[in-house]
C-alpha cells in the first residue's frame, strides 16, 4: 500500500512539474537569454560604431597621403659654405614637382643674397639648387624669405620662412 501511495504521490509530482516546472524554467531561460541577446547586441552596434569611425579616419588619412604625393613643398635655408662663404639652398621637401620656383625677400636685404638661377623652371621632389649670400658685417642675423611656386596645374602657393645666418 505504501509504495503505491508513494507513487500515485510521484506520479501527481511528476505531472504537476511537467505542467508549472519545466514551464517555468522555460520562461525563466527566456528571459535570461533575452536579455543576454540585447547585451549583446548593444555591445555590436558599439562594435559597428567604431569600425565606422576607424574606416572613416583610414579613408581620410589616404586622402591625406594622396593629396601630399600630389604637393609640392619649397623650402629655404642659408648655409655657410666656408668661412665668409654662404650659400642659400633651396629645395623641394614635397612629394611633387614645382614649377617656376621662385622665392622674395624683403627689399632692405636684396643685397645679401644674389637672384641669378630663378625663376627655377622646374624642381622636382628631393632636388634643391643654390644661390650666393653675401655676408658682411651689416647683415642681419636672419631675414624672411618667401618661396613661391606653382603646381601642375597652375595654381600658385608660398612658404614664409625666417631664415638665420
Amino acid at each position: 500500500m505504501e509504495i503505491i501511495k508513494l507513487w500515485v504521490n510521484f506520479k501527481e509530482f511528476f505531472i504537476d512539474l511537467v505542467q508549472y516546472g519545466f514551464p517555468t524554467i522555460a520562461i525563466i531561460l527566456s528571459i535570461i537569454s533575452f536579455i543576454d541577446s540585447r547585451k549583446a547586441g548593444k555591445i555590436q552596434d558599439k562594435l559597428n560604431e567604431l569600425e565606422e569611425k576607424l574606416k572613416k579616419y583610414e579613408l581620410e588619412e589616404k586622402e591625406k597621403e594622396r593629396e601630399e604625393a600630389t604637393k609640392a613643398n619649397i623650402e629655404a635655408r642659408v648655409v655657410k659654405i666656408s668661412k665668409g662663404n654662404y650659400k642659400m639652398k633651396i629645395w623641394n621637401s614635397g612629394k611633387a614637382t614645382a614649377y617656376d620656383v621662385d622665392f622674395v625677400i624683403p627689399e632692405e636685404y636684396k643685397d645679401i643674397v644674389w637672384k641669378t638661377k630663378v625663376p627655377y623652371e622646374f624642381l622636382e621632389s628631393g632636388k634643391n639648387f643654390e644661390e650666393v649670400v653675401f655676408v658682411h658685417s651689416g647683415t642681419p642675423d636672419k631675414f624672411k624669405v618667401i618661396t613661391t611656386w606653382n603646381d601642375k596645374e597652375g595654381i600658385s602657393h608660398s612658404k614664409e620662412q625666417i631664415v638665420s645666418i
